[in-house]
């Protein structure tokens, strides 16, 4: 049986096709990679962590394996989920992880610059 060309449309499908499992073969290797760094303390988080004493209940919908993996850890999974949150707000606020805003559209980093002015119209 001959090999027939793919359409235009196929051929995109394909491309993305195999980005998304590039992706997703580097985010096995990370999380295994993760995994094996996860200090003993790990499971103690919640009680070692310093707490506000006012929090806000809200619903978050989170993907079904990151749900499963913190509960997972036993009890106090919603204080890791809190703890790990809070460590990245402060990693972007601080400027140690850059934010999707961060970067120009080349991909330069542009946190500190004054941001452009506007037009008024």
């Amino acid at each position: 049986m001959e090999d027939r060309m793919r359409t235009n449309a196929q051929e995109r499908a394909h491309v993305r096709l195999m980005i998304e499992l590039d992706r997703q073969e580097r985010d096995i290797a990370d999380a295994r990679l993760r995994r094996a760094l996860i200090p003993p303390e790990w499971g103690g988080l919640e009680s070692a962590a310093p707490t506000r004493p006012r929090r806000r209940k809200v619903t978050l919908a989170l993907d079904e394996e990151v749900a499963r993996w913190f509960k997972g850890l036993g009890d106090g999974w919603h204080g890791r989920i809190n703890a790990v949150l809070r460590t990245y707000m402060l990693a972007l606020i601080s400027k140690e992880v850059l934010a999707e805003g961060d970067r120009d559209r080349h991909g330069n980093e542009i946190w500190g610059k004054a941001p452009p002015k506007r037009k008024e119209a």
